[in-house]
Parts: structure tokens; sequence; C-alpha cells
């Protein structure tokens, strides 16, 4: 540190300008992933929104990707066992009448499990929905955090900039007034040490110069 950084009137108000901006970059660059992952979030949830609005293109969508899950096949084994079993004890094996019982029974079967996979589906999509929504609302309020202290920091910053711009005509105006004090003892009959004091104070008040001016 030089000389003049012990006696530099401005130093107090650039270093306060360093340790604000400092705290401000920190608490920006740790809420900045955050407001990164809620905006992330927009172009999801506004083609989530529009596929809401057509149910109907996105059911067949899904339906597009259905396949017999295991269970309903087991269902379905089972069913068609059942019925010609059923038919076999009443004598009417190969009959129309039980060749349409057990298509009656998979046609149900296959309806159900279509119907539990395309709820299952919707169930899913709305719980992704959820998240994304809340996701986007935690960025965005972190978003507005981050508007708010970028506001603060700038309104700090203008005051530390005016403070450091009236700091060296306030020392200067403060050391003129300690000078003439000091030549008023002297030719009053303080005599050369109370000059030399007086200097001294001039000297200390450099020294202790703070934004308290």
């Amino acid at each position: 540190m030089s000389f003049w950084d012990n006696f530099d009137p401005q130093n107090p108000y650039k270093k306060a300008e360093e340790a604000s901006q400092k705290g401000y970059d920190e608490a920006q660059a740790f809420q900045q992933p955050i407001t990164d992952q809620g905006q992330e979030q927009y172009d999801p949830l506004n083609q989530a929104r529009e596929n809401l609005m057509d149910p109907a293109t996105l059911q067949n969508k899904w339906a597009d990707d259905y396949s017999t899950t295991p269970y309903a096949q087991q269902q379905l084994k089972e069913n068609q066992a059942q019925g010609m079993d059923a038919a076999s004890a009443m004598g009417l094996q190969g009959s129309s009448a039980a060749l349409q019982n057990v298509q009656t029974g998979a046609g149900n079967i296959m309806q159900k499990d279509r119907q539990q996979y395309m709820n299952d589906l919707m169930q899913k999509y709305l719980s992704g929905i959820g998240i994304g929504e809340n996701l986007y609302g935690v960025g965005a309020t972190a978003a507005g955090q981050q508007a708010n202290r970028a506001q603060q920091q700038s309104e700090e910053m203008a005051k530390l900039e005016a403070g450091k711009a009236m700091a060296i005509p306030s020392a200067i105006g403060k050391v003129g007034g300690m000078v003439l004090d000091a030549g008023a003892n002297y030719a009053t009959g303080g005599g050369f040490s109370a000059m030399q004091n007086a200097m001294k104070g001039v000297s200390k008040g450099l020294g202790s110069n703070s934004m308290n001016q």
C-alpha cells in the first residue's frame, strides 16, 4: 500500500464498493442456476398447455403407443380357458354362443387395460406439469429477487460514487481549515510549537478521513 493510499480520502469508498460488488456477485451467482432452471420450464409448460387444449389428438398419440400389458395378456388366456371350460361343461364347446362369450370377455379386458393405460399416462403427464410449474415458480421468484438486488446494488453504488466524488473536496476543505487555524495560532502568539501541534492535527485529519465526512 502506497503512502497516498493511507491518506486517500476516496479509499474508504473504494473499499466499500469492492465489498458491495463482491457480495452482489456472489448472491447473483448463487441464484442464477435457480433462475435458469425456472426459465427452462417455460417452453415445455406452454407446449403442455397447448396439448391439453386438444385432448383428442393427445389421446390418439398415446393410443398409437399402446400395447397390451402382461397382466392383461394373462387375463385373456384365463378368460379363454374359463370360457371353453364352461362351454364344454354345458356341451356347447365350439358353438357360436361360446365363442361370443369368450370374445366379449376378451373385449372387456382389452378395453379396461387400454383405459388404465390412458389414465396412468394422463396422471403422469399432469404430475410432470405440476413439477414444471413448481420449478418455474421458484425460478420466477429467484429472478425477481435478482432484479430487486440489482436495483439496490445500482442505488448503493451510486451513493458510494457520489461520496467518493465529494471526498477530495471535503478533505481539502477540512485540511484548509486546519491550516488556517494553525496559522492563526502562530500569529496570535502560540508560537512555533502551537503551529507544529496544529499541523500534526492536519496529518491526523488526513489519515482518519472517512465516509463519515
